[in-house]
């Protein structure tokens, strides 16, 4: 669940929000004058955005390489 708390009240109950985010997987929206500035997550969620990150950068890699033609190869070396 996603729960929008203004910091000064999740200053206050930062153990119970850490507790929630931990336990319930609730994802914590921190809010400045009503206005979202920052996230709690669980580290599961972190990773998981660090391997599509790195799965997307290895895609996008893989189709800036030049491939090479099998003709060519054949014809060099068969």
């Amino acid at each position: 669940m996603i729960k929008n708390v203004p910091i000064s009240k999740a200053r206050v109950n930062l153990g119970q929000v850490v507790k929630d985010v931990r336990e319930k997987g609730d994802v914590v929206v921190l809010e400045k004058d009503g206005i979202p500035v920052a996230s709690i997550v669980g580290v599961d969620i972190v990773e998981d955005l660090r391997d599509a990150l790195d799965l997307a950068a290895a895609r996008l890699k893989t189709q800036r390489e030049t491939l090479v033609d099998w003709d060519s190869i054949r014809a060099q070396y068969v």
